[in-house]
């Protein structure tokens, strides 16, 4: 087999998966009217990055790990503020 026969491998898929929960989570709040602190933005903003830098694992790129590291960190600060804040 060569890769033409799969011109999109798993860890691309895996990167388009991350790629899809970002849209989903910038969908929801634009569209949906979602919270930029309810459990389903912040879980698409956490998964979003994990798949991209699953996929950075098998085609590295600086520039890409750097944003998707800093996307995550972000995140999680921001829900660790929300759950805080709410007193959960």
């Amino acid at each position: 087999m060569t890769d033409r026969d799969h011109p999109v491998d798993r860890y691309d898929l895996i990167g388009l998966v991350g790629v899809t929960a970002y849209l989903a989570a910038y969908f929801g709040v634009q569209l949906m009217g979602w919270r930029t602190n309810s459990a389903g933005y912040l879980a698409l903003n956490v998964f979003g990055p994990l798949c991209i830098l699953v996929s950075l694992a098998h085609s590295f790129n600086l520039a890409a790990f750097v944003t998707q590291c800093a996307w995550l960190a972000i995140t999680l600060f921001g829900g660790w503020r929300a759950w805080r804040k709410n007193g959960a």
